[in-house]
């Protein structure tokens, strides 16, 4: 004998399927902010801590000085490093303060703006809106400085001491040692 009745659902079925997705959707969605905060702010602290590193293999490897850039204003920042100590991250690829390395034949740009970390600001110790860590090639040292990355998923700060070692450290104790 063969069923007759109609398969599917009823509509009330549906709508409470369809208000549990959307129950679920509105509590998950301010946590999916959350998680993306958290991911840029460790990803913009990440970037400019491997951008220090780089700097001081490049002073320690090619036996030059090497200036790295810092500017920072009201929501916008910017840093970038070069082995000359006019390095300006402000300036435009093509500009002759550029933060670059490189013979002339082959350049490479040493740039990255604050419009690659939406949300993220950066502040730092001194009242200076520009600011320069100096790599020397003896032994790696540096100019100490400490910046501070932060937005709505919290706080970390990255510090170069004075033998240029460069660390993340955080002031809310989330995911890196505490500061």
């Amino acid at each position: 004998m063969e069923d007759t009745r109609p398969s599917g659902f009823t509509l009330l079925e549906l709508l409470v399927t369809m208000a549990l997705v959307g129950l679920l959707a509105g509590l998950a969605a301010p946590a999916m902010g959350r998680l993306l905060d958290t991911a840029r702010l460790r990803s913009a602290a990440e970037a400019f801590s491997q951008e220090l590193q780089q700097a001081r293999n490049h002073a320690l490897t090619h036996q030059q000085n090497v200036y790295f850039s810092l500017s920072v204003a009201a929501h916008r920042w910017c840093y970038g490093w070069s082995e000359h100590s006019s390095c300006d991250c402000r300036a435009g690829d093509l500009e002759k303060t550029a933060c670059r390395t490189g013979s002339d034949s082959e350049q490479r740009i040493h740039r990255r703006l604050s419009t690659d970390f939406p949300s993220v600001k950066l502040e730092t110790n001194r009242q200076a809106t520009v600011r320069t860590v100096h790599f020397s090639p003896l032994r790696g040292t540096a100019s100490a400085d400490t910046c501070e990355l932060h937005n709505d998923a919290g706080k970390l700060q990255v510090i170069v001491s004075p033998l240029g070692r460069v660390r993340i450290c955080s002031t809310d104790g989330r995911g890196y040692p505490a500061c």
